[in-house]
């Protein structure tokens, strides 16, 4: 997968309409707490009206630690439809060592506290090669230090682009309601 990955300060450094409309969720929730938002800030059902087709693109990532204090893994705790497409399988429940290759967006939204908007590109198992952007946006219970990470994948490809078996139904649907590029 190719990566290219900035710290997002205002909302014009983010393009895609999906993905800007949840920085603009993000820093309201931010700005209504003071500090990062909580997870428990983020509502589903609020979303969902907020930024209608938005919840398949959407997934919660945990964040643990070690015993220092340090971030140290990512739990992927709900996983969208959009994600299960791109990631080729379901990952609710796995995790994945902060440092390895595919937490570079992750690690810096740890770092800053800041969300991260990403290009991605990948090749599913047809061959073909694919992109989509990500914006990953930090959560802290104690809106301060990351525990949480809100990730929002916006593709930049048609459900035919992918191979038959790596399109869920739900998938289908979501890709069917969301402007492409």
């Amino acid at each position: 997968m190719v990566r290219d990955s900035l710290i997002i300060e205002r909302e014009d450094q983010v393009t895609h309409p999906l993905l800007r409309r949840v920085f603009a969720y993000w820093q309201a929730k931010a700005a209504a707490r003071g500090g990062l938002p909580s997870r428990a800030d983020i509502d589903p059902v609020d979303l969902a009206d907020a930024l209608p087709g938005a919840l398949p693109a959407l997934s919660l990532i945990e964040v643990t630690r070690n015993v220092s204090g340090g971030a140290e893994r990512l739990r992927y705790r709900v996983v969208g439809s959009l994600h299960v497409e791109i990631m080729g399988h379901d990952a609710t429940g796995e995790m994945i060592d902060l440092g390895s290759a595919e937490d570079d967006a992750a690690s810096a939204a740890i770092a800053t506290g800041r969300p991260v908007h990403a290009q991605r590109r990948f090749t599913p198992a047809n061959g073909r090669n694919l992109s989509f952007e990500a914006l990953v946006c930090p959560l802290a219970s104690d809106g301060l230090h990351v525990d949480m990470l809100l990730s929002v994948v916006a593709p930049h490809y048609q459900p035919e682009d992918l191979p038959a078996t790596q399109v869920n139904r739900f998938a289908r649907a979501a890709l069917g309601t969301m402007r492409r590029r």
